[in-house]
Protein backbone atom coordinates (compact mmCIF):
# COMPACT_ATOMS: atom_id res chain seq x y z
CA UNK A 1 0.00 0.00 0.00
CA UNK A 2 2.90 2.20 0.90
CA UNK A 3 4.21 1.72 -2.93
CA UNK A 4 0.71 2.22 -4.10
CA UNK A 5 0.68 6.03 -2.25
CA UNK A 6 4.26 6.75 -2.99
CA UNK A 7 3.77 6.05 -6.79
CA UNK A 8 0.53 8.15 -6.55
CA UNK A 9 2.22 10.93 -5.13
CA UNK A 10 5.32 10.66 -7.65
CA UNK A 11 2.91 10.28 -10.40
CA UNK A 12 1.13 13.42 -9.59
CA UNK A 13 3.97 15.17 -9.18
CA UNK A 14 5.31 14.41 -12.93
CA UNK A 15 1.98 15.24 -13.99
CA UNK A 16 1.56 18.60 -12.35
CA UNK A 17 5.04 19.64 -11.34
CA UNK A 18 3.74 19.83 -7.71
CA UNK A 19 3.33 17.40 -5.39
CA UNK A 20 0.31 16.71 -3.57
CA UNK A 21 -0.30 16.84 0.20
CA UNK A 22 -1.51 13.54 2.03
CA UNK A 23 -5.10 16.31 2.37
CA UNK A 24 -5.39 16.51 -0.76
CA UNK A 25 -4.75 12.97 -1.37
CA UNK A 26 -7.59 12.02 1.14
CA UNK A 27 -9.92 14.60 -0.16
CA UNK A 28 -9.42 13.09 -3.65
CA UNK A 29 -10.08 9.07 -2.34
CA UNK A 30 -13.00 10.30 -0.60
CA UNK A 31 -14.58 11.80 -3.31
CA UNK A 32 -17.69 9.93 -4.48
CA UNK A 33 -16.42 9.19 -7.97
CA UNK A 34 -13.18 8.35 -6.84
CA UNK A 35 -14.61 5.48 -4.80
CA UNK A 36 -16.81 4.60 -7.50
CA UNK A 37 -13.60 4.28 -10.05
CA UNK A 38 -12.00 2.41 -6.96
CA UNK A 39 -14.50 0.24 -6.38
CA UNK A 40 -14.95 -0.40 -10.46
CA UNK A 41 -11.62 -1.05 -11.26
CA UNK A 42 -11.48 -3.47 -7.66
CA UNK A 43 -14.26 -5.56 -9.64
CA UNK A 44 -12.45 -5.77 -13.16
CA UNK A 45 -9.10 -7.01 -11.36
CA UNK A 46 -11.37 -9.92 -10.09
CA UNK A 47 -13.25 -10.10 -13.02
CA UNK A 48 -10.34 -10.65 -14.91
CA UNK A 49 -8.62 -12.49 -11.90
CA UNK A 50 -5.38 -10.51 -12.04
CA UNK A 51 -2.91 -12.35 -9.39
CA UNK A 52 -3.33 -10.78 -5.68
CA UNK A 53 0.59 -10.49 -5.65
CA UNK A 54 2.38 -7.19 -7.11
CA UNK A 55 5.22 -8.05 -9.28
CA UNK A 56 8.39 -8.47 -7.77
CA UNK A 57 11.03 -5.55 -8.25
CA UNK A 58 14.03 -6.74 -10.15
CA UNK A 59 17.23 -6.55 -8.68
CA UNK A 60 18.33 -4.07 -11.83
CA UNK A 61 16.39 -1.18 -9.26
CA UNK A 62 17.99 0.59 -7.17
CA UNK A 63 18.21 -0.61 -3.25
CA UNK A 64 17.43 3.13 -1.95
CA UNK A 65 14.69 4.97 -2.82
CA UNK A 66 14.20 7.72 -0.26
CA UNK A 67 14.52 10.97 -1.57
CA UNK A 68 13.67 13.64 1.21
CA UNK A 69 14.80 16.65 -0.03
CA UNK A 70 12.08 16.85 -2.89
CA UNK A 71 8.30 17.91 -2.63
CA UNK A 72 6.50 19.75 0.74
CA UNK A 73 8.18 19.25 3.75
CA UNK A 74 5.00 17.72 5.29
CA UNK A 75 5.42 14.81 3.03
CA UNK A 76 9.16 14.30 4.02
CA UNK A 77 8.07 11.11 6.57
CA UNK A 78 6.00 9.50 3.64
CA UNK A 79 8.65 8.70 1.90
CA UNK A 80 9.61 5.95 4.89
CA UNK A 81 6.15 5.00 4.92
CA UNK A 82 4.35 7.47 7.65
CA UNK A 83 1.32 8.60 6.67
CA UNK A 84 -1.22 11.22 8.74
CA UNK A 85 -4.33 9.27 9.95
CA UNK A 86 -6.51 10.55 7.48
CA UNK A 87 -5.03 8.29 4.63
CA UNK A 88 -5.59 5.29 6.73
CA UNK A 89 -9.46 6.47 7.41
CA UNK A 90 -9.60 7.43 3.49
CA UNK A 91 -8.75 3.82 2.40
CA UNK A 92 -10.86 2.26 5.39
CA UNK A 93 -13.72 4.29 3.37
CA UNK A 94 -12.76 2.63 -0.03
CA UNK A 95 -13.30 -0.86 1.61
CA UNK A 96 -16.31 0.31 3.31
CA UNK A 97 -17.87 1.56 -0.55
CA UNK A 98 -16.52 -1.16 -2.14
CA UNK A 99 -18.51 -3.55 0.34
CA UNK A 100 -21.73 -1.18 0.68
CA UNK A 101 -21.65 -1.51 -3.66
CA UNK A 102 -22.56 -5.79 -3.23
CA UNK A 103 -19.07 -6.60 -3.36
CA UNK A 104 -16.57 -8.71 -0.83
CA UNK A 105 -14.32 -5.74 1.08
CA UNK A 106 -11.14 -5.42 -0.52
CA UNK A 107 -7.81 -6.28 0.71
CA UNK A 108 -4.53 -3.93 1.01
CA UNK A 109 -3.53 -5.68 -2.40
CA UNK A 110 -6.17 -5.11 -4.39
CA UNK A 111 -6.86 -1.22 -3.43
CA UNK A 112 -2.96 -1.04 -4.09
CA UNK A 113 -3.07 -2.30 -7.39
CA UNK A 114 -6.21 -0.57 -8.25
CA UNK A 115 -4.33 2.69 -7.06
CA UNK A 116 -1.28 1.83 -9.10
CA UNK A 117 -4.22 1.55 -12.36
CA UNK A 118 -3.36 4.24 -14.94
CA UNK A 119 -6.83 4.97 -15.01
CA UNK A 120 -6.99 5.96 -11.45
CA UNK A 121 -4.49 7.66 -10.76
CA UNK A 122 -5.21 9.81 -13.70
CA UNK A 123 -8.55 10.43 -12.11
CA UNK A 124 -6.92 11.49 -9.01
CA UNK A 125 -4.61 13.72 -10.53
CA UNK A 126 -8.18 15.54 -12.71
CA UNK A 127 -9.80 15.77 -9.02
CA UNK A 128 -6.20 17.20 -7.46
CA UNK A 129 -6.20 19.52 -9.78
CA UNK A 130 -10.17 20.53 -9.87
CA UNK A 131 -9.30 20.78 -5.47
CA UNK A 132 -6.51 23.17 -6.41
CA UNK A 133 -8.75 25.10 -8.47
CA UNK A 134 -11.68 25.30 -6.67
CA UNK A 135 -8.89 26.89 -3.99
CA UNK A 136 -7.43 29.57 -6.21
CA UNK A 137 -11.03 30.62 -6.84
CA UNK A 138 -11.95 31.28 -3.48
Amino acid sequence: MTDALLDLLKYIRAETGDEPSQTEVVNALQSYFILNEIGNQIKFQRKKQVPPNPPETSSKDPFWKMNMKAGPPKNSFVRVGLFDENILEALMAVKRFVKDSGAAEPNEVEIALSLKSSFILSEIKSQIDWQRNNQQKS
